[in-house]
């Protein structure tokens, strides 16, 4: 077993866990502006419930691929900001390119419909 700090270590990642991420690949951001992002990406496909969010949040700053972001001025003070940590970003550029050999290998076997 590993130290963590390997990106490959935390792959896969859980599906949420990957976008919970990708909302914090532009900038800190906290909990309902995360929830918002993801919403308006899958729509109602997905219903966000925030046991789920803050589960997710808690594992992955646990795992060092997020962390506690200064607030910004004039930001209200009850909300928690996060970001990526350098090993975060490592870590979801890893599994978009773990997730882009398996959609290269689906469309080799003709599993997806022509763009």
């Amino acid at each position: 077993m590993g130290n963590g700090t390997d990106p490959y270590e935390h792959l896969p990642l859980h599906p949420f866990e990957f976008r919970i991420m990708l909302a914090l690949v532009d900038g800190p951001s906290y909990g309902t502006r995360i929830v918002k992002e993801i919403e308006a990406r899958v729509g109602d496909r997905e219903k966000i419930y925030p046991a789920n969010l803050y589960r997710r949040v808690r594992d992955l700053l646990k795992s060092r691929l997020l962390e506690e972001a200064d607030s910004p001025e004039g930001a209200d003070p009850r909300r928690t900001y996060l970001q990526l940590t350098g090993l975060g970003r490592a870590v979801a550029q890893a599994e978009a390119r773990r997730l882009r050999e398996l959609l290269d290998e689906a469309a080799g076997r003709e599993l997806l419909p022509e763009a």
